[in-house]
């Protein structure tokens, strides 16, 4: 175990990822507009919908909470801003850019792109604030 590493903070990380996902396809955000971008109804995702699904954002938010918090503990970062550049770096390079190359080879629409990526950049600069205040 690395002393360096604030486990409380990246646990709160992956609560705060599946905070943001859960306000973000909300109806009151963009819920409507993601339904109809995955070529899916309302009915379709509440039927599709599975307990587990939570369980697993929070395990794979958790993975990404460690991996904000492992970069900001390597390069010394540990501040809010330093934790925002983190998350921002992450999210362009890392989730955006990956994103967009399967978005291209898989035929998926543009408005999915910037429905889905907006919501890790959001998720990803409050992670990395939180763990840099924190860490």
């Amino acid at each position: 175990m690395n002393p360096e590493m604030n486990y409380l903070a990246v646990v709160v990380g992956g609560l705060v990822s599946v905070a943001i996902g859960a306000l973000w396809y909300s109806k009151a955000l963009f819920g409507k507009a993601w339904v109809a971008a995955i070529g899916k109804t309302e009915e379709q995702v509440r039927q599709d919908f599975k307990a587990t699904k939570i369980l697993w954002a929070f395990v794979l938010g958790f993975f990404i909470s460690y991996g904000i918090a492992r970069l900001i503990v390597w390069t010394g970062m540990n501040t809010p801003g330093g934790g925002f550049l983190i998350g921002l770096l992450a999210a362009i390079t890392f989730v955006g850019a990956s994103m967009k190359v399967n978005d291209l080879f898989e035929g998926r629409p543009c408005k999915l792109f910037w429905i889905t990526w907006p919501h890790h950049l959001v998720e990803l600069l409050v992670i990395g604030m939180i763990l840099g205040a924190w860490m």
